[in-house]
Order: structure tokens, then sequence, then C-alpha cells
């Protein structure tokens, strides 16, 4: 795949960046998961037919969108890729990760003229006090900042060696500074409002009312979404397409992205149609 544009765009007085690769008929529309940014998708974009337009956006708060103190609701922070798909002025093919698969769930139940297919990649739709927890937890364990380069990558990649690819898509979540040192896009009190809002509620009802073409994608491996959570989606609705990668965990498109490229090419084969 060739490397993609990088453009900030206006969405109504607010500049959210998003990163476009090749073009054609079909658009797909990305959206990453909390801390993440707009090259996670990079490695799956990677397995994918360059005859489709392929865009990734930094969602807000994340990477360098719009970054305001509050607003991280569900259907406030759906509201950017919303806006996002009016300006590609065609029904997308709409992908999302963890909260992008919260969000992606959220306008496939509720916007589905601007759709071709949905697919939602490892978040359930319960609400969690467990989840927030263990989440809050590791966000403020976190260090703040990091003296250089080298001191960065050896915080995110304590227990492997990197490649070219994991260091630059973790470098896209880290701001450089004219000392040499690094610290996040995404503050703390950004990711912590958006976990404790987003898990306080269900969106079972929002589950149930897709009707649109829809791929689920369950890491059976997941230490987000269990078993027996996946289980019941499945069962609470029938008409939704539902993949289990055994075995992977819940960061698919980073460790899985070659499985998860032949399942979306699997998936935007079949009969795609947005609704009438």
């Amino acid at each position: 795949m060739s490397e993609p544009s990088e453009e900030m765009v206006d969405l109504m007085g607010v500049p959210y960046r998003t990163l476009t690769w090749e073009s054609g008929d079909e658009t797909v529309l990305f959206l990453h998961g909390l801390s993440g940014v707009a090259e996670v998708w990079i490695p799956t974009i990677d397995h994918l037919a360059a005859s489709r337009r392929y865009v990734a956006m930094d969602l807000k708060g994340h990477g360098q969108s719009w970054s305001p103190t509050g607003g991280y609701t569900a259907h406030l922070m759906a509201t950017g890729p919303k806006m996002v798909i009016e300006q590609l002025a065609r029904p997308v093919h709409l992908v999302g990760h963890s909260l992008g698969a919260r969000l992606a769930m959220l306008i496939a139940a509720q916007f589905p003229r601007k759709l071709r297919s949905a697919t939602i990649v490892d978040i359930g739709p319960e609400a969690s006090k467990t989840n927030i927890t263990a989440t809050v937890r590791g966000i403020e364990s976190r260090p703040e900042r990091f003296s250089d380069r080298d001191e960065a990558l050896a915080f995110a990649f304590r227990n492997r060696t990197p490649t070219e690819l994991d260091e630059r898509i973790f470098l896209a979540r880290l701001e450089g500074h004219a000392d040499g040192s690094f610290t996040w896009r995404a503050s703390k009190a950004v990711l912590i409002e958006a976990v404790t809002k987003q898990r306080s509620r269900s969106y079972w009802k929002e589950w149930r009312q897709i009707t649109i073409p829809t791929m689920y994608v369950h890491g059976g491996a997941s230490n987000e979404v269990s078993k027996g959570i996946a289980d019941r989606m499945r069962a609470e609705n029938p008409s939704i397409r539902f993949e289990r990668l055994e075995g992977v965990g819940h960061n698919i498109p980073l460790i899985a992205p070659e499985q998860l490229a032949a399942l979306l090419e699997s998936h935007w084969s079949t009969r795609t149609e947005p609704v009438t």
C-alpha cells in the first residue's frame, strides 16, 4: 500500500486529523481505540486491496485532533466520525476497534443510511464498573513524560524488539518537545473521562437495533470482551456476522492485522448496499 496523505479537516470549526490511502468507488473509514491514533490501522490496511479509498482518523481527544476538556460520552465522540462520513459524500464501510467500535455501533444503529456496512472489533455493549477500575488504574500508572525517544520506546516495548512500523505507530501517540522529551497526545483526564462515562451505561439497545450488513470480530483471548458477553451479543442480534479469532487478544488491528484484513475483504465482498 502507498504512503497515506495527511490532512487536518475542519469539522464545524474544529480540527480532526485524517490519513487517506488510495482511491476507488468504495470508501472505508477506520476508528481506533482508547489512547490510539489513525496509524494503528496501517498494518491492517497494508493487507487490503488497493482498489478502495481508506480513511483513518484521530478521534476527539486523541492524536492531533480537537481535544477539549470535556464531552467524551460515546454519543458526543461519535459526532466527529459522523461529520467525516458526511464530508466523504457517500455511504462508507465503517470499521471500529474497542472505543472506536463502540462509536461504530452507535452510528450503525442510528444512521444506517450513511453506511454500506459496519465492522465492530472486540468491544461489548455492557456497562462494566470492573472495566472502568482496571482501565483507569492502567492510565494512572503510565509515566507522563519521557526524557527522550529511547526512553519512550523502552517503555512501550519492554518485552519485545519493535519493528520500524511498531515504533512509528507508538511515536504517533506522543508529542515531541524542543528539549527532546515526549509527552502523550491524549491526556489522562480525557482517557479517564471517556472510559468512565462510556462504560457506565449499556448499549444493548443500540446493538439490537443494527440492521445493516455488520460483522462482529471477537478476540478469543480478549481481556476486554468475555466469551460470555460475545456469545450473548451473537444471540441478541443473530443477523450480525460473528467471527472469533481464537487465541488472539484484544488489540486485533496490531496483533492479527492479516487475519482481520482477510475477514474485512470477505465481509465487503458480500452484498453491502446502503439501506434505502
